[in-house]
C-alpha cells in the first residue's frame, strides 16, 4: 500500500506550449521522460465501487498492465490524498483478489464485485514526467494531456500533478503557485476517475444548497476543531466551484457563496489567536462583493417562484409578473462568475486555504483549550452582539433588518462550526425562530423590489398595487417582530 499525496491543477489545452516551457523551467536540469499511457476504468453495473468510494483501474503502457485501486481519501486545495494498492497483472481485466485482503471493508461482496466488473470509461493520455530533488526524496511534476473516453463520449483532459515522493509537501505548493500564476491553472478538485463517472453518465454533479453541522469531538482542542470547520467549508466551495465548471448554474454560485462565508467565519475565529489571515479575509470580502447580485436574483425569485407567498396574487397582473421575470433573467451575472473563478486572486485563496489546513499552523492557545469549553464562551460572546443588535430599537423597520442581516447570517454559520457539540434538539430550538427571522429578513428585500418593480411598470393600477405591497411589508413586519420576540425568550443551547 502506498499513501499518494499530490496537488491537482488543471489547465486549458490551449496553454500547452507554456505548461511544458514551464514545467522544464521549474525542472531545471531534471530529465523529462515521456509515457504513453491508457487507464481504463472498471465498476459494476450499480456501482458498488463507487458507493464505497473505490477506484478501480487498469493502467496500460505498450505491454505492461498494473491495475489499482484506490480508496477513499481527502480534497482540499487541489491536495489529493488516498491510500492507493497495485498490482501487475497480465489480463486487460482486473483481479481483485490480487489485492491484499484487509483492504476490504467489513461484509464486503468481494467475488460477487468481481464477477460483475465492467469497462464504463478509459482515459487515454501523453504524460510528460520530471523528478525535482525535494527534502529526502522527489517532487514527480507531471504534465498529463489527452482525453477522456466514454463509449462515443470525450472530453478533453490537460492537467498538472505534483506527486510528494518522500520531498517536501511546501517545495510542491511552492511549484504550484508558479502555475496558478504564470499559466492560469486552475485548483482540481474533480480526479480523473471523477470526470470519468461524469462523462460516462454514472455520477451526477449537484450543488450543496444547506450547509451541515461539523462533526467536532468534545475533547478536540481549539485548532483541531477550527481547522475541521475551515477543511468542511472550504470542501463545501471546491464542490460548488466544480460544480461551476461542469455545468454552470445559480444554485451553483449559491453554493460558492456559502462556502465563502462559512471560510470568513473560521478565519475571523482563528485571527482570534493571532494568526496571520487578514489577507485570506479580505480577498474573501472582495469575493462576496463580486457576487452580491445573488441576493437581489433571490429576492426576485421569492416573488416569481410557483411554491412562494406572492406568485398567485402576482400571476394576476400577467405584464407585472413578466417584468419582474424578465428582471430576474436580467440579475443572473454567471459569466461574471465565471470569469471570477478563473481568476489568479481566486484560484490562488481556494489554494492557499488548502494549503492552511495541511499544515495547521498553531498559536500556544490553540492546543491549550478545549474545544467545547471555548465553543460555550465564543457562542455567549457571539450572541450578546446579536442580541445587543437586535433590542437596540423597540420596533425595528425594514431597512434596520436589512442591515442586520449579515450579522444574524454569520452568527447561525458560527453554530455550524461548533453547534454539533451540543444537544441537536435544543440547538435546533434554539435556532428555529432566528432561521425565521433570516428567512424573513430576506423577503422584506423581495418586497422592496416588488415596490420597484411596480413603479417601473407604470401600470394603470399602480397605486392599488403599492397599497397591497406596504399592506404585504406591515404584515410581514408583524411576523417578524413576532419571531424576534421568541427568538430572544430562547434558552442559548450552550447554557443548557
Amino acid at each position: 500500500m502506498s499513501q499518494e499525496t499530490e496537488i491537482k491543477l488543471l489547465v486549458e489545452p490551449a496553454q500547452r506550449e507554456a505548461v511544458l516551457a514551464l514545467c522544464q523551467q521549474l525542472a531545471k536540469d531534471a530529465e523529462r521522460s515521456t509515457l504513453e499511457l491508457t487507464n481504463t476504468y472498471f465498476d459494476t453495473p450499480d456501482l458498488q465501487l463507487r458507493q464505497h468510494d473505490m477506484g478501480l483501474r487498469i493502467r496500460r503502457r505498450g505491454d505492461e498492465r498494473e491495475q489499482t485501486i484506490k480508496l477513499a481519501g481527502n480534497v482540499l486545495g487541489g491536495l489529493h490524498s488516498r491510500p492507493e494498492y497495485n498490482a501487475i497483472i497480465t489480463q486487460d481485466s482486473p483481479d481483485l483478489t490480487l489485492f491484499e485482503e484487509d483492504i476490504w471493508p467489513d461484509e464486503f461482496p468481494l467475488f460477487d464485485i468481481q464477477r460483475e466488473l465492467t469497462q464504463l470509461f478509459r482515459t487515454d493520455f501523453t504524460r510528460h514526467r520530471w523528478h525535482i530533488p525535494s527534502g529526502e526524496g522527489v517532487i514527480e511534476l507531471v504534465f498529463d494531456e489527452g482525453q477522456i473516453v466514454a463509449d462515443e463520449q470525450s472530453r478533453p483532459l490537460c492537467e498538472i500533478e505534483l506527486e510528494v515522493q518522500g520531498g517536501n509537501t511546501s517545495d510542491a505548493y511552492k511549484l504550484a503557485r508558479r502555475f496558478i500564476t504564470r499559466v492560469n491553472a486552475r485548483v482540481g478538485s474533480l480526479s480523473k476517475a471523477a470526470r470519468g463517472y461524469l462523462l460516462a453518465q454514472k455520477s451526477v454533479l449537484e450543488p450543496f444548497t444547506h450547509a451541515h453541522f461539523v462533526h467536532q469531538q468534545p475533547t478536540d482542542d481549539v485548532g483541531t476543531g477550527l481547522y475541521r470547520a475551515l477543511s468542511y467549508a472550504l470542501q463545501y466551495w471546491q464542490h460548488n466551484d466544480a460544480c461551476l465548471t461542469e455545468q454552470p448554474s445559480v444554485r451553483a454560485v449559491a453554493g460558492i457563496t456559502d462556502g465563502i462565508r462559512l471560510c470568513k467565519v473560521v478565519l475571523q475565529q482563528l485571527a482570534l489567536f493571532e494568526l496571520d489571515v487578514t489577507d485570506h479575509i479580505a480577498r474573501l470580502e472582495q469575493m462576496l462583493g463580486h457576487l452580491g447580485w445573488l441576493s437581489r436574483y433571490d429576492g426576485l425569485n421569492e416573488l416569481t417562484a410557483d411554491d412562494g407567498a406572492y406568485h398567485r396574487a402576482l400571476k394576476q397582473n400577467q405584464k407585472l409578473f413578466d417584468f419582474i421575470v424578465e428582471q430576474q433573467e436580467h440579475a443572473v451575472q454567471l459569466e461574471l462568475v465565471i470569469n471570477l473563478s478563473k481568476r489568479d486572486d481566486y484560484q490562488l485563496t481556494l489554494f492557499e486555504l488548502g494549503e492552511l489546513c495541511a499544515e495547521q499552523p498553531r498559536h500556544e492557545q490553540l492546543m491549550q483549550i478545549p474545544l467545547k469549553q471555548w465553543a460555550s464562551q465564543r457562542l455567549r460572546d457571539d450572541w450578546q452582539q446579536v442580541v445587543e443588535a437586535f433590542t437596540k430599537n423597540d420596533e425595528l423597520r425594514a431597512d434596520q433588518y436589512l442591515k442586520l442581516l449579515p450579522q444574524l447570517q454569520s452568527s447561525l454559520q458560527l453554530g455550524y462550526c461548533v453547534g454539533y457539540l451540543f444537544d441537536a434538539d435544543d440547538r435546533e430550538s434554539f435556532r428555529a425562530p432566528w432561521q425565521d427571522m433570516m428567512r424573513g429578513i430576506r423577503e422584506i428585500m423581495a418586497l422592496k423590489l416588488l415596490r420597484e418593480a411596480i413603479k417601473d411598470t407604470d401600470d394603470i393600477n399602480t397605486e392599488k398595487l403599492l397599497s397591497w405591497q406596504e399592506i404585504q411589508l406591515e404584515t410581514l413586519l408583524y411576523a417578524l417582530e413576532r419571531s424576534r420576540r421568541s427568538a430572544l425568550k430562547q434558552e442559548p443551547y450552550w447554557m443548557l
